[in-house]
């Protein structure tokens, strides 16, 4: 993301400048669940009580502190109280991120928010090296290489999750169930090229699992439905697997949604302010599975849905007819924008949530399946465990078996609720 107006040289020294200052302050005045003043307060009050603050952490502190680092820890400890995909960047985590430096060759894997101060892992993804050495989505990370998480937002933790390929990561794991917390070591690598595979069930169901969604996905998920389509027996139905698969773009969902649905609505995006509101349709050019009538299709949804997965998903509900089973998806879907700062910092801050097009929030409430998965057994329980480190062929998944009984059996979708 090039910026033209992006100061060639940073911001150095002890003082931010004033322009910084004033930024600060300005979020401050925004930022009104993080002050406990009531209702007949001012903007001066809180530049006041901001004020009173440093004044007394720069004088008072029993260590000097340079002024940069506490204006910068106010500012990450803002955005660290917004939401998971909001974030702080220093002028050179920024300027990193604009020329890609931080696009490492190797990962663990896994996507993941900080919940209640902890890490926590909403989604694994299939192949990876977090499946590989065991971590399982709903895991809580407390330490990374003995260091702890404590202040930290869910872009800087999940950077101490990325390397060099072969590159080792020690992990402190606190998982329900375990009486104590876990050690675990990561060898990070390369996710792989493929996000996306497909296979016929029964001879006449089409099963795609998307892994995780990137700028490949929307051209692997056509080939996909293509290579389907020349199978030899008509298709009968669909059954798309979104489950653990919390990556993404807007963007991404849109060109993906739009090869089943074409040039219909995909996604609304509403912002703060009247007029922020702005919706997304596909192209008709995209178009794969032309049709008179939508594919019979089962979507998989579970906890670790989000982001780019849940637009899909509620494309397909409220314009495929699809029907959603499983459980219901994280709810964290938000458009997000990168505010460059006067000294070369910037905010990456989310200003706009995410509506189905039926108008249904998915941002903090997530999408209900309309079909719950069924409860699993002892044996099946450790079954999708198996399935989420070694990739259990989806014949003998139990909610892979589940969709296919409902496309057999004609099961009609549930209206979903319009909140």
């Amino acid at each position: 993301m090039k910026n033209p107006g992006f100061p060639e040289k940073l911001a150095a020294g002890r003082h931010l400048g004033r322009r910084a200052l004033l930024m600060l302050l300005l979020l401050v005045f925004a930022s009104k669940p993080l002050l406990a003043a009531d209702a007949a307060s001012s903007p001066y009050d809180s530049l006041r009580l901001f004020s009173e603050a440093l004044f007394e952490i720069t004088q008072k502190y029993v260590y000097a502190k340079p002024d940069k680092d506490i204006i910068y820890g106010s500012i990450r400890g803002m955005m660290n109280s917004l939401d998971p995909d909001s974030a702080f960047l220093t002028p050179e985590e920024y300027q990193n991120y604009r020329s890609g430096h931080n696009e490492a060759t190797a990962e663990a894997g896994v996507d993941c928010i900080i919940k209640d101060g902890l890490l926590a892992l909403t989604a694994v993804i299939d192949g990876g090296a977090g499946a590989a050495a065991g971590l399982q989505p709903g895991d809580h990370i407390l330490k990374i290489n003995g260091q702890s998480l404590r202040d930290l937002t869910t872009q800087e933790a999940a950077s101490r999750l990325r390397g060099t390929p072969g590159e080792t990561v020690k992990l402190e794991v606190l998982r329900s169930g375990a009486l104590k917390p876990l050690k675990i070591t990561v060898t990070l690598k390369p996710l792989g090229d493929n996000t996306v595979t497909s296979q016929i069930l029964n001879d006449s169901y089409g099963y795609v699992r998307v892994r995780y969604f990137n700028d490949a996905t929307p051209k692997e998920f056509a080939i996909a439905l293509t290579s389907l389509r020349k199978q030899g027996h008509p298709l009968q139905g669909l059954v798309l697997d979104l489950r653990n698969d919390a990556r993404g773009s807007l963007e991404q969902a849109v060109r993906t949604a739009s090869l089943l649905l074409g040039d219909k609505d995909v996604v609304t995006a509403k912002g703060r302010t009247s007029g922020s509101q702005e919706t997304f349709q596909g192209k008709d050019r995209d178009l794969v599975w032309k049709a008179p009538a939508p594919l019979p299709t089962v979507v998989l949804v579970d906890q670790g849905t989000a982001r780019a997965a849940e637009i899909v998903a509620g494309a397909l509900r409220d314009q495929y007819h699809a029907t959603l089973l499983g459980a219901k998806t994280l709810g964290l879907c938000g458009l997000t924008k990168v505010m460059p700062l006067d000294d070369g910092s910037a905010l990456v801050m989310t200003i706009a949530e995410c509506y189905t097009p039926n108008g249904q929030k998915i941002q903090g409430v997530g999408l209900e399946p309309a079909i719950q998965g069924q409860a699993l057994k002892s044996k099946e329980k450790e079954n999708q465990k198996e399935a989420a480190m070694t990739k259990l062929p989806p014949e003998q998944d139990p909610w892979v078996l589940q969709a296919v009984a409902v496309l057999k059996g004609g099961t009609k979708p549930q209206a979903a609720p319009n909140t």
